[in-house]
């Protein structure tokens, strides 16, 4: 029997009260948008302590390593949707956001992997949204209302961090 604060191996949960996980292939054009909002957080905070930022870009099973290290997470992912560049805060559950561009939605990661209980409570997590067109060639530029988007939303999170305390010291 697992603790009550444990990974499946019996491991404690080690890091990081909440992670800002970016979802999203950066050589895909707006498809990168969730690693762009992770990595301007990055550029205004550097590490900060008690938050984990990090990117999934492939296989979004992948989660599984970094659910021990966090209490919640926020995944930031493009969705197709028009007009480009809005942003949708805050979904949760399955089927979460309209199409996802990759092989399985995070949505349906994270519930088939509460439904296993790899991890002891099951952190608490939710979806945040950028609206893009469908990508249509390879290119590592954001469009002009999706960078416009990134920033909006990168900002609203600096802003969270700094409510629910956990106070990331600015990078000058």
């Amino acid at each position: 029997m697992r603790g009550q604060d444990s990974f499946l191996d019996g491991s404690p949960r080690t890091t990081g009260r909440l992670a800002i996980v970016g979802i999203g292939n950066p050589l895909a054009g707006d498809d990168g948008a969730g690693p762009a909002v992770v990595e301007a957080l990055r550029a205004r905070f550097g590490k900060p302590p008690g938050v984990l930022l990090e990117c999934l870009d492939g296989d979004l099973f992948a989660v599984v390593e970094l659910l021990p290290r966090a209490r919640r997470f926020i995944f930031v992912d493009a969705v197709i949707g028009s007009p480009p560049g809005e942003v949708i805060h805050r979904a949760t559950g399955p089927a979460l956001l309209a199409p996802s561009l990759h092989q399985a939605d995070i949505g349906a990661v994270m519930t088939a992997l509460a439904a296993l209980e790899v991890v002891a409570p099951f952190p608490g997590w939710e979806v945040w949204g950028i609206t893009i067109s469908p990508p249509h060639e390879l290119v590592e530029e954001l469009s002009p209302p999706v960078a416009r988007a990134v920033a909006e939303l990168a900002q609203e999170l600096a802003r969270l961090l700094k409510i629910e305390g956990q106070h990331p010291g600015e990078v000058s």
